[in-house]
């Protein structure tokens, strides 16, 4: 069992604690925010997508009890103010959500714990490997301290570009996340960083470019300077798609396409990748733990050679289920 810390309880660390409550090779043994302890089990407690939490919660004077576990709080604010010795800790989850520099994490590792996961992009992909399951695993070595899980797009994509490349050829690739509004977005018009990002999420279509496509080519070096991402914020809590046009290689009809998929998906990909027939929308892929659903029905081609791919996924659970998975993997060479 490995004694896991959790630094930042928003949605993925709330997300992962109760994806591991219960879980015999999990061991939550502290979560660390600066936010205020009575708040932070309160939005444990009653969440407003996934419903009231299925456990007996108390708060103690160290931190919080659930179903008869005590579970300490702190508010250490970065590594200079933790001691992950003391805990006996062995993997640190770092979820606050900002992009995370080498030595922030070398600060957590010299305090004692093993090893660190980045619940987010490093800022600076020469310091920290990015890992994303399924698409580059073997390039990973589990001995390493310090992973980057990437984003949630990535994660989404990645997987199936490797899939499709090893079997079609991917020449190059265009991508639009449509995912709903984040405690990052604006409530109401106001002032802030930048002029799309200080409207009001609840009632625009927010368009953006990202990073997504250079998270991708740093774990799939075969699509670089090959891919563009874009992403459109819209007014749903959760539940979200990614977009995906590809220009392959080989010619191929969407049904071979969406069976290359399926089989991955039964294989490599398990657990990570599915695909579906079924007339699903956004909030049927609320709480699904895959990186990326396949929507088999949405598959698009033109002349079999580009080919346009639709992939739901839930933001923070499915991101989540893969940090789990990573945290196990890690276990087993502590």
């Amino acid at each position: 069992m490995a004694n896991v810390s959790l630094v930042g309880f928003g949605r993925i660390g709330r997300d992962l604690f109760r994806q591991t409550l219960g879980d015999t090779d999990i061991n939550i043994v502290s979560i660390s925010d600066t936010a205020d302890k009575a708040n932070l089990i309160y939005l444990l407690k009653y969440d407003s997508i996934y419903g009231k939490l299925d456990a007996e919660i108390e708060e103690s004077e160290t931190g919080i009890v659930v179903n008869g576990k005590e579970i300490i709080f702190n508010s250490w604010k970065n590594g200079d103010e933790a001691n992950w010795d003391e805990l006996n800790t062995d993997i640190v989850v770092l979820a606050t959500g900002r992009p995370k520099t080498k030595e922030e994490v070398d600060k957590h590792l010299s305090k004692g714990c093993k090893k660190v996961i980045v619940a987010s992009t490093p800022e600076n992909f020469e310091d920290i490997q990015i890992y994303v399951p399924g698409a580059n695993d073997e390039e990973i070595d589990l001995n390493s301290r310090v992973f980057s899980l990437g984003s949630n797009t990535a994660n989404a994509v990645a997987p199936i570009l490797k899939a499709l490349d090893s079997k079609v050829g991917v020449e190059r690739a265009f991508l639009t996340t449509v995912h709903g509004y984040s405690n990052s977005n604006r409530l109401a018009d106001v002032a802030g960083e930048g002029f799309r990002l200080n409207r009001a999420a609840g009632e625009n279509i927010i368009p953006s470019i990202t990073k997504s496509s250079e998270v991708i080519s740093n774990v799939l070096p075969f699509i670089e300077g090959k891919i563009a991402s874009s992403s459109m914020t819209v007014p749903i809590p959760d539940g979200s798609t990614v977009d995906l046009t590809i220009d392959i290689k080989n010619k191929t009809s969407i049904e071979d396409i969406n069976k290359i998929i399926e089989d991955a998906s039964n294989s490599d990909l398990k657990n990570i990748i599915g695909l579906t027939y079924d007339p699903i929308v956004s909030s049927d892929v609320v709480r699904s733990t895959l990186s990326g659903l396949v929507d088999g029905l949405a598959t698009m081609g033109i002349n079999n050679k580009k080919i346009k791919i639709i992939i739901w996924f839930d933001n923070g659970w499915g991101y989540a289920a893969r940090i789990v998975d990573t945290v196990k993997k890690l276990s087993q060479v502590l």
